[in-house]
């Protein structure tokens, strides 16, 4: 199946047209304005319309818009605008997975964001349930990063989500509110070992219903929030700790991660390909393992509480 998106770019003139338009504007200023033709603003508000937009037409007077859509790709292009990370973004109305359209493509500094996934993932290739109402993206990282630091930017990413989502970190890519879970990470290590890519996948809970061992924004605050406005919190938070990591603050980064983590503390076992370890969760070493009680480190599995 072919999945089509609709690709915009965060310098394009729609952005500046989607603040006019906010305003109030006539066609005709629009289109001095932009520099384009009275047509091409008509095509454009028709196509704000079917992505949710309610705009209020006025003879003489122009357009506005009166209503906006919790998320489209003009939200996320006017969020993305001074991105140092994301310069394109391709949106989906359905995808199968974000990550695999991010691999497929193997472009560094695109967001791939989607309304739903059909093959959301996790770790170890586990569903990931991804329907209308949650925040689905990946982003594509250029080689910035020693590749024996690339373990690290999974932790650091959990730090950057539970500080702007208010949760708590479960050992090593899940974000909890309240022992449920709350947002995922999936990071992958793509293209040749010369010039790699990294692209960090992220599922947020927001307007969505969850499986019982999950919850969504919308149940911890008692009402549906603005998918754009949890994506705006996000990424900004997510860039300033990427880069963090990038200039050499990892030891602060883990410091904070800490602090944040539900599993420090706890009876676990955690489940690896080379076998099964058990143990209480003392401490995250230099290198982002989990240090357990009988001094044994795991850098990769599946952590259940005991």
């Amino acid at each position: 199946m072919a999945y089509r998106p609709y690709v915009v770019g965060v310098q394009e003139v729609s952005v500046e047209a989607l603040e006019l338009l906010r305003e109030g504007v006539s066609g005709e200023i629009l289109a001095k304005k932009l520099g384009t033709s009275r047509t091409a603003i008509w095509k454009f508000v028709r196509r704000l319309e079917d992505f949710g937009y309610v705009i209020e037409k006025r003879r003489g007077l122009g357009y506005r818009i009166v209503k906006s859509p919790d998320l489209s790709p003009y939200e996320v292009a006017r969020i993305c605008k001074g991105s140092k990370l994301i310069k394109e973004i391709y949106y989906y109305k359905v995808v199968d997975s974000t990550n695999e359209r991010a691999k497929e493509l193997g472009k560094p500094n695109v967001l791939f964001i989607a309304e739903r996934q059909l093959r959301g993932r996790g770790r170890y290739g586990r569903t990931w349930v991804s329907e209308e109402g949650g925040l689905y993206f990946s982003i594509t990282l250029p080689r910035l990063l020693p590749l024996e630091d690339i373990p690290k930017l999974t932790l650091t990413a959990g730090v950057a989500l539970a500080k702007a989502l208010n949760g708590k970190i479960k050992w090593p890519n899940d974000v909890l509110y309240k022992g449920k879970k709350l947002c995922g990470i999936l990071c992958e290590l793509v293209g040749c070992v010369e010039n790699p890519m990294v692209v960090v996948g992220i599922g947020v809970n927001v307007n969505n219903e969850t499986p019982s061992e999950g919850i969504a924004l919308k149940d911890v605050l008692g009402r549906k929030l603005s998918r754009a406005e949890v994506l705006e919190s996000v990424l900004k938070v997510f860039e300033e700790y990427y880069f963090k990591l990038t200039k050499g603050f990892w030891e602060e980064i883990r410091e904070e991660w800490k602090k944040l983590s539900d599993t420090l503390g706890r009876h676990v076992r955690v489940e690896t390909s080379k076998g099964i370890y058990e143990g209480y969760a003392v401490d995250i070493d230099l290198d982002g393992g989990l240090i357990l009680s009988d001094g044994k480190k795991v850098y990769s599995g599946d952590c259940f509480y005991m």
